[in-house]
């Protein structure tokens, strides 16, 4: 009887731990970890995956002559939770709540890479909170498909640091600040990344883009704009055929991590186009 009475303990206790986690990720998802700094209006630069919030610093500390500046955690990353379940739409959800506690009024989204992802689907999702896109070697269609998409998925599983070492290395300006940033998201928990990973390899922006209602900048490096190349390849390739209201721009002469390696023209490129698109918002859904 004893037995049994522990056994049922046991029972009732598991279920209300599965009851409490199923409640939480039922819930909002946790406020995304963020900063700021500088007066003005406001400027929210997203980081990519893997990433973090002080690689946006030089750029960061430009806009702050003018622009309330702010740095916001990727879930998962720095001090930002990791949604349980995790999915885009929650990510989006995170990076709502850390605006709302900074401002009321709609800003400048910067995004980069994976980042852009985030700051897009806001903009979709929340388009009076947005009052212009800043895309910064973002991607919004997958730029693996069919069975380049299946082997890195294998891969992620069963070589995982290969495939980060051989990514991240890639997204260097040169081999030196590859290994750096391969060392950079290494360190990072392994289960959180590899859950951003699959949304990087599957999330795809391209056709929903076509209903952004604000305007978009789009910051490319030569690795994903070449010279030469006409615009419209380049567009259908990364997936911005479809955006309305699309500036592209390229900077050359460095990596996937512009704003690393330019910061000052990053900076003077956000400055410009905060201050052309400094009127009303566009009206909310």
């Amino acid at each position: 009887m004893r037995r049994f009475h522990l056994l049922l303990f046991t029972v009732v206790l598991a279920g209300i731990v599965v009851a409490m986690v199923g409640a939480r990720g039922l819930g909002r998802p946790p406020r995304a970890a963020h900063s700021s700094f500088g007066r003005g209006s406001v400027i929210a630069l997203i980081h990519g995956l893997g990433s973090r919030p002080e690689h946006w610093l030089g750029t960061a500390r430009l806009l702050a002559r003018r622009h309330h500046v702010v740095l916001v955690d990727l879930p998962g990353h720095g001090l930002s939770e990791m949604p349980h379940p995790f999915s885009l739409d929650r990510a989006v959800d995170a990076m709502e709540q850390a605006l709302d506690d900074e401002t009321s009024e709609p800003v400048i989204l910067v995004g980069h890479s994976v980042g852009g992802l985030i700051a897009t689907r806001m903009a979709l999702d929340h388009p009076e909170r947005v009052r212009g896109l800043v895309l910064v070697e973002t991607a919004l269609a997958p730029q693996f498909t069919g069975r380049d998409r299946e082997a890195l998925l294998v891969a992620l599983d069963h070589d995982y640091r290969g495939l980060l070492r051989t990514a991240y290395t890639a997204f260097g300006r040169d081999s030196a600040q590859g290994l750096e940033l391969y060392r950079e998201v290494a360190a990072l928990d392994s289960s959180a990344m590899k859950r951003w990973i699959r949304l990087a390899l599957t999330a795809d922006l391209s056709q929903a883009a076509a209903g952004l209602r604000v305007p978009v900048l789009a910051i490319l490096a030569e690795r994903s704009w070449p010279m030469g190349e006409p615009w419209p390849v380049t567009a259908e390739a990364l997936g911005y055929a479809r955006v309305p209201n699309l500036k592209p721009m390229r900077i050359k002469d460095c990596g996937h991590f512009v704003m690393l390696d330019r910061p000052a023209e990053v900076a003077q490129a956000i400055a410009r186009f905060a201050a052309a698109n400094a009127g009303e918002p566009v009206a909310g859904r």
